[in-house]
């Protein structure tokens, strides 16, 4: 009696059609894998993004003042807006600049000497500038100047909020029948570095609520 087996032809047989559903197999792994990544990058991306306007508007919520930056525009010069250096110190009009003032109430008005005041103040300065490791994005930074009671600089902060973005433009609106005259309008596009497949632009305005001391 002789046992039957299998032929060599039969074997290749086998061996192609495994290795067909092995590579369907992979491919699917592969492309669902590379989806995931995507994904999971789009939404740092959009946190990113979120946790960075949500900085700038609390700040601006919180300000007592906006300063003569972002500058006030018609409609037809902020559709020609685009992006550009900015510098916290300079006369550079690209720029969020803000001031921040923390009162001590501790204090009673009548003890407070003639050269200081009752409170502290946070000048801030959000301003872009080109990325270095990123040819034709940009970053955004955070620029504060802290000055104590006694109208001193105590401290000096200058750190990147936002890294790799592809635009970034403040402005004002000057129309006097807008509804949301006098707002500030941050406009902010962000998207993959290494690829146009992404990319979260989001506009947004917000009011100061403060007032300076008079």
């Amino acid at each position: 009696m002789h046992r039957k087996g299998f032929t060599v032809v039969e074997l290749m047989v086998g061996l192609i059609i495994m290795s067909l559903i092995l590579t369907a197999i992979w491919h699917v792994y592969s492309a669902s894998r590379k989806n995931a990544k995507e994904i999971l990058e789009n939404h740092v991306i959009n946190d990113e993004l979120d946790k960075t306007l949500i900085r700038i508007t609390n700040d601006i919520r919180e300000a007592n003042s906006i300063a003569s930056y972002p500058p006030v525009l018609t409609e037809s010069q902020i559709e020609e807006l685009t992006t550009t250096e900015s510098d916290p110190i300079d006369e550079s009009e690209n720029k969020l600049q803000l001031i921040k003032l923390n009162y001590d109430f501790s204090r009673k008005p009548d003890e407070i000497p003639d050269d200081e005041v009752n409170y502290s103040t946070n000048d801030i300065t959000y301003y872009v500038v080109p990325c270095e490791d990123v040819p034709g994005k940009w970053n955004l930074r955070r620029f504060m100047v802290y000055i104590n009671e006694k109208k001193y600089v105590e401290e000096k902060k200058d750190y990147e909020v936002l890294h790799a973005i592809d635009e970034c433009i403040f402005y004002k609106k000057e129309d006097p029948d807008a509804i949301r005259q006098g707002n500030t309008y941050i406009k902010i596009k962000i998207g993959h570095t290494e690829s146009d497949k992404y990319t979260n632009e989001c506009v947004i305005s917000v009011k100061e609520r403060g007032a300076m001391p008079e």
